[in-house]
């Protein structure tokens, strides 16, 4: 019986979850942004009703903050800065023993080396 990764298997269903967010957010701010244009840019909006203090521009910015949460989602859950935390955690306390094993200087050079 083969084994099945958790990873791999949610990644699927997560990249699928994320499409359907985007087109169905996407679909969404849309219409809500058309809508705003033509009242509050192109002069549709009622006589008298003032754009200060609207819901309009407070629910405008709402859809965006829940768009960019759909956007933001991640389908493997470790990204490039979890890895480089956990690097230099693992990293930080084996740096005294390096320090006995091998001079400052000749370990700055190795690791210029490296870098570059």
């Amino acid at each position: 019986m083969p084994r099945v990764r958790p990873f791999p298997a949610f990644a699927v269903q997560l990249a699928r979850v994320k499409r359907t967010g985007l087109r169905e957010y996407g679909t969404l701010a849309v219409h809500y942004v058309r809508e705003f244009d033509a009242k509050w840019v192109r002069g549709g909006a009622p006589a008298g009703e003032p754009l200060v203090g609207s819901a309009d521009i407070q629910s405008l910015a709402d859809l965006a903050n829940s768009f960019e949460v759909v956007k933001g989602m991640r389908i493997v859950p470790v990204t490039k800065e979890a890895i480089i935390q956990l690097a230099v955690a693992t990293l930080v306390p084996v740096a005294p023993l390096l320090l006995t094993m091998m001079p400052l200087e000749q370990l700055l050079k190795m690791l210029a080396g490296h870098i570059a």
